[in-house]
């Protein structure tokens, strides 16, 4: 009677510890998405979600080196400026004909939180009629050096490859429309209408 009380407890102890074994097997698994060889019959037996399950598992990773399928945008709906190469040349080589708006940056600043609808709702004013582009100090410190910044949020108007206004600090939309207005107006009356591509 003993040993047979001591055979259950072994049999149940052996069983729990391979249903533990498999459940850590599969869902350690599923949490790490990477491919396992898994049993055919598991997943025929097993029900459409969690097949859908294991078809994310055996989806390979994104390689970090793939290239960008498309330009990154910043919190106003601006381009994101990423590396100084592009910051050269669509601000001081003026890839665009456009007078060109650069929100220099930081997600931990309060202050430039505040200016995003600003600059949201600037953008739309004139859109059509500006490049409005972002500089995340952390990123690119070399870049907000070179331009002279020294306190964030500091708003740059750039023509032709020409610092024309500067603005730092958290500004009404008024005082950057009335900024904007003036440099399309220094922009039509140095370039002319058709080398400054500035349509009212």
């Amino acid at each position: 009677m003993y040993r047979a009380q001591q055979y259950c407890r072994s049999r149940t102890l052996f069983i729990h510890y391979a249903i533990v074994l498999v459940l850590t097997r599969y869902c350690s698994a599923f949490c790490s998405l990477e491919p396992v060889l898994r049993p055919s019959r598991w997943i025929s037996n097993r029900s459409k979600s969690l097949t859908l399950l294991n078809t994310i598992a055996w989806t390979p990773r994104p390689s970090k080196t793939s290239p960008r399928l498309s330009m990154a945008v910043g919190k106003t709906g601006g381009k994101l400026i990423e590396t100084v190469e592009e910051y050269t040349s669509i601000v001081l080589e003026m890839e665009s004909q456009k007078p060109v708006m650069v929100f220099f940056t930081a997600p931990w600043c309060g202050p430039c939180r505040l200016s995003i609808p600003v600059v949201k709702d600037v953008m739309k004013q004139f859109a059509g009629q500006i490049e409005v582009v972002e500089v995340c100090t952390d990123d690119l410190p070399e870049v907000a050096s070179d331009a002279g910044v020294v306190s964030i949020p500091t708003i740059q108007m750039y023509a032709k490859d020409e610092l024309l206004d500067t603005i730092v600090g958290c500004v009404a939309k008024s005082v950057l429309a009335a900024s904007v207005e003036k440099v399309l107006e220094e922009t039509l009356s140095r370039y002319g209408a058709s080398d400054s591509a500035v349509e009212q």
